[in-house]
C-alpha cells in the first residue's frame, strides 16, 4: 500500500481556490459536492486561500444567500473541521464557515483552539453605479445597499460595527441587546438595537439620517462606544448623544441636530429608491439632476439658468434616463441634445 501523498505548494492552493469560486459561482455539480468538502478540509491554509479568493473577487453573494443558515447566537462552534452532510446543506455549511470563521483564525489566535463564534464577521460590501444590493447578516439584520455604495462590516462577540464608506444604505437592525449595532459614517455614530434607519453621505463631514422604525442614538464617533446606552431623554452630542426616533429625519454634523417629523408618505418617498424609484416634489432641475445622476454613468449638462430653476415633480425610475428625458421634454418642456454617449445637454423648449 501505498502511504505517500503529495503536499501541494502554496500558489497551487491558491490556484485551487480560485478554480472553486469559480465553480461554486456556477452552481457544484452532485460529484463536486464531496470534492469540495474533501479539500476545504485539508487545511486550515486551504480555508484561508478560500477566504481570501473569495475577499478579492468580492463573491459576498456566497454569504448573502447562506447566511440564514447561521444561528443567531449559537454558544460556540466546538469543531473546527467542517462536517458536510448532503447536497446543499453540507456545502452551505463549508462555505460560511471558510468566509466567516477563518477571517476570525487569522485575526484572533484564540480561535485556533478549536472554539468559533459564528456570530463574528468581517466583510466589505461594495455596489457600482446603478446597482443595488440586499445583504443579510449572521445576526438577523439585514443591509440594503443603494447605488455606488460601500460598507465595511465588523461584528464582534461585543459589537456590531458597520462603517459606511460611501453611498447609502438602510439598515434593519435584528434585536440584541447584549451587542449594540453601531454605524459610523462622517464625523459621527448611529447606534441602535433593534430598530431601522436610513443613513446617506453628503460629504466627507455629514450624512443625512431617517429613522423607519424604532429609535437611534446619534453620538461622535470619538466617543467610547463601548459604553452607548439608550434611554426615552433626548440629549445633545456634547453628552450622551441625541435620541432620534422613527418618523424623524435630520442633516448630521459635529453641529448640533435639528430634526424634523415626516409623515409617512414622506418617508415612503425617502425610501422609494428601494422600489428603484426617484420621487421629485417641486425641486429645481439642478436638484433633481445630482440625485438622478447618483445612479448612471450620463454626465447631464444644464444650458442656462431658466432650464437650471425649472421645478420637476413626480415619480422617476432610477436609471432610466430614455424614460426621464421624455417625461421631461413632454411635462416640463426641457428638450436635450447629445454631444456624445455619455453627454446630454438640457435646454428650455421653445
Amino acid at each position: 500500500m501505498n502511504n505517500v501523498k503529495t503536499f501541494s505548494s502554496k500558489q497551487d492552493i491558491h490556484k485551487q481556490a480560485c478554480e472553486w469560486i469559480s465553480r461554486f459561482d456556477r452552481g457544484l455539480s452532485e460529484g463536486e459536492d464531496q470534492a469540495f468538502s474533501d479539500w476545504v478540509n485539508l487545511s486550515s491554509f486551504h480555508r484561508q486561500s478560500l477566504f481570501s479568493v473569495a475577499q478579492t473577487w468580492d463573491e459576498l453573494s456566497v454569504l448573502n444567500e447562506l447566511s440564514s443558515l447561521f444561528p443567531l447566537r449559537d454558544n460556540h462552534v466546538r469543531n473546527t473541521k467542517i462536517s458536510l452532510n448532503r447536497k446543499v446543506m453540507g456545502i452551505a455549511a463549508s462555505v460560511i464557515f471558510v468566509i466567516v470563521s477563518s477571517f476570525a483564525w487569522l485575526t484572533h489566535p484564540e480561535f485556533m483552539t478549536g472554539t468559533v463564534d459564528p456570530s463574528i464577521v468581517a466583510l466589505n460590501a461594495e455596489t457600482s453605479v446603478g446597482e443595488q444590493r440586499v445583504i443579510s447578516l449572521a445576526d438577523g439584520s439585514v443591509i440594503h445597499l443603494n447605488t455606488d455604495s460601500l460598507v465595511s462590516i465588523n461584528f464582534s462577540d461585543a459589537l456590531r460595527n458597520v462603517h459606511l464608506l460611501r453611498g447609502e444604505a438602510h439598515f434593519e437592525v435584528a434585536h440584541d441587546e447584549t451587542r449594540p449595532f453601531i454605524v459610523k459614517a462622517a464625523t459621527n455614530t448611529v447606534t441602535a438595537v433593534g430598530t431601522a434607519f436610513n443613513v446617506q453621505l453628503t460629504n466627507a463631514e455629514q450624512f443625512e439620517l431617517l429613522v423607519t422604525d424604532g429609535k437611534v442614538l446619534v453620538k461622535n464617533k470619538t466617543d467610547d462606544l463601548a459604553k452607548v446606552s439608550i434611554d426615552n431623554r433626548s440629549q445633545t452630542l456634547d453628552g450622551s448623544g441625541e435620541l432620534m426616533i422613527a418618523g424623524q429625519k435630520a442633516l448630521i454634523s459635529q453641529q448640533a441636530i435639528q430634526p424634523v417629523t415626516l409623515t409617512q408618505q414622506q418617508v415612503q418617498n425617502d425610501l422609494a429608491w428601494q422600489q428603484g424609484m426617484l420621487v421629485f416634489h417641486g425641486e429645481p432641475l439642478a436638484d433633481a439632476l445630482q440625485e438622478i445622476s447618483r445612479y448612471t454613468l450620463v454626465n447631464f449638462k444644464l444650458a442656462d439658468q431658466q432650464v437650471r430653476q425649472q421645478r420637476v415633480a413626480g415619480y422617476f425610475k432610477a436609471g432610466d434616463i430614455q424614460g426621464l428625458l421624455f417625461a421631461l421634454e413632454n411635462n416640463f418642456n426641457i428638450v436635450y441634445s447629445k454631444t456624445d454617449k455619455q453627454t446630454i445637454v438640457l435646454s428650455t423648449g421653445k
